[in-house]
C-alpha cells in the first residue's frame, strides 16, 4: 500500500519551500511513497450589499486568472524540482484550492487519507515573529487541526548577504542546474523575488537592480539569453 504524503507549495516556489522539496526527497525515496502537492491561493472575502444577502453576509472572491495560472506554474516547477532528486513523475500530484491556506491544508489531508503533512517553516525571524503575531501561524494553526502527524521543516539560518549581485547570481545559476531540462524565463522583478535574501520576502529597488545586474552577468557568460519583450528584458535559458 502506498504512503501518501501531502506537501504545501507556496506561490513563489520560496527558498524555504524549495529546501523543504529536497528534504523530502531524500527522506521519503521509497517506491511505496506518493506526493501531493498542494498550492492555496489565498483569497480575501467581500462583503455583500446587493439584494438578496443580508448585509455583512461574505462571499468568497474569484482567483484572477493569473494567479491560478501561477500556482499551476509553480507545482510543475516543483514536480520537476522533485523528479530531479530522484521522486519520478508518476509519484507526484498536483493540486490546486482557493481559501484559507491552513484549512485547505487540512481539508486537503483528509481527502487525499495521507498518513503525513509536510510544511516549511519561514524561521522566527522578528518580521516573522511579528507577523504571526498579527495573522497567526499557518503551522501551528495545521498542527492544531491536523487529521495525522505533521512534519515543520526549518531551513538553516542563511547569514545576509554581502554582495547581493553574486547573491542573485549564485541563486539562479543553481536553479538552472537544478532544472536543466525546464524552460526557464526570468524578468528583473521575478528573480528579485523567487531568489529573494533571506527574511526578505518583498525585495525592494535595490534587490530588483542587483537581481538586473545579476542577469546580465549569466547573459554575458552564456548561460541565459537576453530577449526585450515590450521594452521590458527576458532572460531565457535557451
Amino acid at each position: 500500500m502506498k504512503k501518501r504524503i501531502l506537501l504545501g507549495v507556496d506561490a513563489e516556489l520560496s527558498p524555504t519551500v524549495q529546501y523543504t522539496l529536497r528534504t523530502v526527497s531524500d527522506l521519503f525515496e521509497q517506491p511505496q511513497v506518493y506526493l501531493v502537492l498542494l498550492n492555496v491561493i489565498p483569497i480575501t472575502q467581500t462583503v455583500a450589499t446587493h439584494p438578496g444577502l443580508y448585509m455583512g453576509q461574505a462571499i468568497p472572491a474569484t482567483p484572477a486568472t493569473w494567479q491560478r495560472s501561477q500556482a499551476e506554474d509553480t507545482l510543475r516547477k516543483a514536480r520537476i524540482l522533485l523528479q530531479q532528486h530522484g521522486i519520478a513523475l508518476d509519484r507526484t500530484e498536483a493540486i490546486v484550492r482557493i481559501g484559507a491556506p491552513a484549512d485547505e491544508i487540512v481539508k486537503t489531508a483528509r481527502e487525499q487519507g495521507v498518513s503525513l503533512i509536510v510544511i516549511g517553516s519561514r524561521g522566527e525571524s522578528f518580521r516573522q515573529r511579528l507577523r504571526r503575531f498579527f495573522v497567526g501561524s499557518i503551522s501551528r494553526r495545521v498542527l492544531r487541526m491536523a487529521p495525522c502527524p505533521v512534519m515543520i521543516v526549518v531551513p538553516p539560518v542563511t547569514p545576509r548577504p554581502t554582495d547581493l549581485v553574486l547573491w542573485y547570481e549564485d541563486a539562479i545559476k543553481r536553479y538552472l542546474d537544478e532544472n536543466t531540462h525546464a524552460l526557464a524565463v526570468f524578468t528583473p522583478l521575478q528573480a528579485a523575488q523567487q531568489f529573494a535574501p533571506p527574511q526578505k520576502k518583498y525585495p525592494g529597488r535595490k534587490e530588483i537592480a542587483a537581481a538586473t545586474l545579476a542577469l546580465e552577468q549569466l547573459a554575458n557568460k552564456g548561460l541565459l539569453c537576453r530577449h526585450d519583450v515590450k521594452g521590458e528584458p527576458r532572460y531565457v535559458n535557451d
